[in-house]
């Protein structure tokens, strides 16, 4: 997988369709804009531009990007338990 956010942007211009989109308005903008880090609230493009994501990633981060605290404890879960099925229920599962 090419690690070049301009190459990304071209495959995805090329293999993707975005829901929600309209396909001409990326061909006339130049293709997606590829986001490479985030922070807090905010994200990064390639180039460098910030902005607010104030969707949260659509729900899925509230508490924000970069925490790597979360990203510990996940880990941690995730070698002891990563999943169980809905009718089994995990320690941590209790304990949350």
């Amino acid at each position: 997988m090419p690690e070049n956010p301009s190459e990304l942007a071209r495959q995805d211009r090329d293999h993707h369709l975005h829901p929600f989109t309209d396909p001409q308005v990326l061909i006339d903008d130049g293709g997606p804009t590829v986001i490479v880090r985030g922070q807090g609230c905010t994200l990064w493009d390639e180039d460098g531009r910030s902005y607010l994501d104030a969707l949260a990633g659509l729900w899925c981060v509230n508490v924000g990007y970069g925490r790597a605290e979360l990203a510990k404890v996940a880990a941690e879960q995730m070698e002891r338990c990563c999943h169980v099925n809905v009718p089994e229920v995990a320690g941590s599962m209790i304990r949350a």
